[in-house]
């Protein structure tokens, strides 16, 4: 028999993040199964984005608040319902349902509070290891973020299970041959411009004199529950705020490499997407990254402006024949990660929930 299956739409009025992609993209596929979806949201609530279907969408009543709804108006709602369970995608869930399914991505607020506004560090640290204990079942976006949950949150590893990111569709080029091996003369970086990313230690390395015949895009937006990161742009670095998937599989295309700095990530879904894409990738040498690219990326230490040196150098130095080699290994990779497949353990997870 199946279940009703309510989503925690609360994540509607946020600007497309890594983590709101995943409930998008997750709920997407369930429609497409022809499971009984329905996305429940707040009154009056005005829409960041909103892909999905509108008679799919219901607004409960209650409070406006989106924090106190979630927590009051939500399980008020769902007392009355049977057979379901709840999909709180993104980290944060009502305490007052005994079927809510809660995806925690990362431990971040906890690993490092001061990357946060002091509010979010506060209110994610009083509230998920209570949703935790709380919640049905947890998933997560990795090996890595399961590992950190079990350990950090007490919980048994058999209540956590990993549904991974991966590369929406049109990311994917249809077979490694259809690779374009014909880079541009520019390096990429893709992620919000949070501390937690190390932006600055890339504007810092392609500031100096000596690089300033290099290239750099950077795609991406500040997060408003990060703590702000201020840097000087040179003019080799060109800074994109706004763009849309089509516009970015173009340039993952096009680009040298993708250069990912990051201190800290639960799983990095611009890493699947550029592999997805055919472009190089030069990574922080984090547990993550190594579970998502293996051997097929460049790695260095994101405390180090010479290590990351010593990467794009290990780059410019390796034959075109092996960088073509690595690209096609980790076009075939990137497939080992999808939505369809992801969605497909969720369901698993849910009709044993």
């Amino acid at each position: 028999m199946k279940k009703k299956i309510y989503v925690n739409g609360k994540f509607l009025a946020h600007r497309v993040t890594g983590v709101h992609r995943y409930a998008i993209e997750i709920v997407k596929k369930l429609i497409e199964f022809d499971e009984d979806v329905e996305i429940l949201v707040p009154p009056y609530m005005e829409f960041a984005s909103n892909p999905f279907p509108a008679e799919l969408i219901r607004e409960v009543r209650g409070y406006r608040s989106r924090l106190l709804w979630e927590h009051f108006s939500l399980p008020k709602y769902l007392k009355k319902q049977k057979n379901y369970v709840l999909l709180s995608l993104c980290n944060i869930g009502t305490l007052y349902d005994k079927n809510q399914i809660l995806c925690i991505h990362d431990m971040s607020y906890a690993v490092n509070p001061s990357w946060f506004t002091k509010s979010f560090a506060t209110y994610y640290k009083i509230m998920i290891p209570r949703l935790a204990k709380r919640a049905k079942r947890l998933i997560t976006v990795s090996e890595f973020s399961k590992r950190q949950i079990t350990e950090q949150l007490e919980v048994c590893d058999k209540e956590v299970s990993v549904v991974y990111n991966a590369p929406a569709d049109k990311f994917n080029v249809s077979s490694p041959s259809q690779v374009n091996y014909v880079k541009d003369d520019f390096f990429l970086f893709v992620g919000s411009l949070d501390p937690r990313k190390n932006i600055n230690l890339i504007i810092d390395f392609f500031s100096k004199a000596e690089n300033a015949d290099q290239k750099l895009v950077i795609v991406g937006a500040k997060i408003k529950s990060f703590n702000e990161v201020s840097f000087r742009i040179p003019p080799n670095v060109t800074v994109l705020d706004k763009c849309d998937d089509n516009e970015l599989a173009e340039l993952y295309r096009r680009a040298k490499a993708m250069i990912n700095p990051s201190f800290y990530e639960g799983f990095g879904i611009p890493v699947v997407e550029a592999m997805a894409s055919g472009c190089p990738i030069i990574l922080s040498n984090l547990d993550v990254y190594k579970e998502i690219a293996e051997e097929g990326a460049i790695y260095f230490d994101p405390y180090s402006i010479d290590s990351l040196g010593g990467a794009l150098k290990q780059f410019f130095d390796t034959d075109e024949s092996k960088i073509r080699e690595i690209i096609d290994k980790n076009v075939l990779r990137s497939r080992e990660f999808s939505w369809e497949k992801s969605s497909k353990v969720l369901l698993d997870v849910i009709y044993q929930a």
